[in-house]
């Protein structure tokens, strides 16, 4: 089974290479920004190794927390500046762009999950300095090498392209996505805006002209693709039709974002109102608002046959994680089991990690134990319910019933 901590490693080491020249501002000088780094690392280190010892976080949990803070933590390192900055900032784009990153699921699709792959992440994780270049180097070498002996291969010339890109290679990345599209008959939307996109960021980031071309064919292929969406938004914008380029963004903006891209979606979308003297429609707004938040209402109970089977001085945990997703808690609540039943809340602000929260998956598993020992990790004779929960049914309060005796 691919590790989802190792693939969020790789992921965000890539992040590095394909945020730096969309998201600039002026910086702390070097060691100033490298230290309050190391600092926030520790902190966080300490607050994980806390939860564990207070049973909020299993054994494993915390192992996949610390791997996911290690990560971030060499692209923090890689991001710091060498000298001043130009203050330009471009987050909405660089949000948007990684929400459809995948470029190092190459790796496992040449390799699967080999001793090779689990070697790359032990050396991105031992050696920060040398992290990036030694996991997009391999990546490529291994592209062009396959690629030389099968070169029908539409998805391998497609992973080649977000390769070049990651790389900054942009005009191999357009002439690798192209070669991908002609292979399939121009039928996969995220492949058009690779090729699109590689194309502006090789003519200093110019959408219009043949990216704005490709960008809406993509959506006609598919109408809801985010970077379609976003970048036939800016085509309009820069040829000064902000007519459709608001019709674009309101679009996105009606999609499930994650709140950063959100408020700078927002932004933007105000600048445009202002430049083109257009109104933007306040249901759109507020029901995208609404759609963003996620505050589960728990009613926790036990059955009559196992409650006298609850321990005294007994932990109640109540915890949801996302449903086919990783293994760690997105939201978490350590109570008595003494105050059964009660009413507990899981939100966003009880995440243990700014990238895993309830907010950013649409189906979670929702579980209530009594536990003696106070631990996250389930032990023989804890006491326990689950239930599965989508978000057209988060709105109303749902009831968990703790039913069963762990085995």
């Amino acid at each position: 089974m691919i590790s989802y901590v190792a693939m969020a490693v790789l992921a965000l080491l890539s992040l590095v290479w394909l945020l730096r020249p969309w998201w600039r501002r002026g910086e702390a000088p070097q060691q100033e920004r490298k230290q309050a780094n190391l600092v926030a690392y520790r902190t966080r280190l300490a607050e994980i190794e806390n939860d564990l010892s207070s049973g909020l976080v299993d054994a494993g949990a915390a192992a996949a927390l610390k791997q996911e803070l290690a990560a971030r933590l060499l692209s923090d390192v890689d991001a710091v500046p060498t000298g001043p900055q130009i203050a330009q900032r471009r987050p909405y784009l660089a949000v948007l762009m990684a929400l459809s990153l995948s470029v190092f699921a190459a790796i496992w699709y040449f390799n699967g999950d080999s001793w090779e792959t689990q070697q790359t992440i032990d050396q991105a994780l031992a050696h920060p300095d040398q992290a990036q270049q030694l996991t997009v180097q391999a990546m490529v070498q291994r592209l062009e090498k396959r690629l030389k002996k099968t070169p029908e291969d539409a998805e391998g010339w497609a992973l080649l392209g977000r390769s070049y890109f990651i790389t900054q290679r942009y005009v191999e990345a357009s002439q690798a996505y192209a070669k991908a599209n002609l292979l399939n008959g121009n039928q996969t939307a995220d492949w058009l805006v690779g090729q699109g996109e590689s194309l502006a960021m090789s003519h200093e980031r110019q959408v219009a002209g043949e990216p704005a071309k490709l960008f809406e064919q993509a959506l006609v292929l598919e109408p809801n693709q985010g970077k379609a969406l976003w970048y036939a938004g800016l085509a309009a914008a820069q040829a000064g039709n902000y007519k459709a380029s608001l019709t674009h963004w309101l679009k996105l903006r009606d999609q499930e974002l994650p709140e950063e891209l959100r408020t700078a979606l927002d932004a933007r979308l105000q600048e445009l109102a202002q430049l083109g003297n257009l109104k933007i429609p306040e249901r759109a707004v507020a029901k995208a608002d609404a759609a963003s938040v996620v505050s589960l209402k728990i009613k926790v109970s036990v059955a009559p046959a196992l409650a006298s089977k609850v321990p005294a001085g007994a932990s109640l945990l109540v915890f949801a994680k996302a449903a086919g997703g990783p293994p760690m808690p997105l939201a978490v609540q350590k109570l008595e089991a003494s105050q059964l039943p009660l009413t507990v809340t899981l939100d966003d602000s009880m995440a243990m990690m700014p990238t895993m929260k309830l907010s950013q998956f649409p189906r979670w598993i929702l579980t209530a134990r009594i536990s003696p020992s106070g631990t996250a990790q389930a032990q023989a004779g804890d006491l326990q319910g689950q239930i599965e929960l989508g978000r057209d049914e988060a709105s109303k309060p749902v009831t968990l019933l703790i039913s069963e005796v762990v085995q």
